[in-house]
């Protein structure tokens, strides 16, 4: 399918991965933000695995629609490659999420299961590996 009609389940019973081995990550610096979570297991420290954690709560602000600006929180996987040149470049991926302080639970879940969905739906494939809409 294409994303012209793509379809994702909202509130779903579980989304769930299943098989495949666990990646185990461990912080860098606990407690700091931005957080910094690197895969342990790899040893070379330029090809290490990383994911980089940064949360801006709602502010006061008197020019937004409630007073509050919107929490973000935003997650960064990296996965540096070397390549044949000897030279390393760095895939990633990153999600955001953005919410207002009203939105509830359910709201805030819906857009956690919705936005996992984008990323593994088979309606989304083409766009995440060919770049294209169809």
């Amino acid at each position: 399918m294409s994303l012209v009609n793509a379809a994702v389940v909202t509130a779903p019973t579980s989304i769930a991965p299943t098989g495949g081995s666990a990646l185990a990550f461990q912080a860098k610096n606990p407690g700091a933000d931005p957080l910094q979570l690197y895969v342990a297991a790899d040893t070379d420290l330029r090809l290490r695995r990383t994911i980089d954690i940064s949360i801006k709560p709602p502010k006061v602000n008197a020019g937004m629609p409630n007073g509050f600006t919107q929490g973000q929180v935003v997650a960064r996987y990296n996965k540096p490659k070397l390549l044949a040149n000897g030279k390393i470049t760095t895939a990633s991926v990153r999600i955001s999420m953005s919410y207002d302080v009203e939105n509830s639970q359910a709201e805030i879940q819906e857009l956690m299961d919705v936005g996992a969905q984008m990323l593994f739906d088979s309606d989304f494939t083409s766009l995440w590996k060919a770049q294209s809409y169809a």
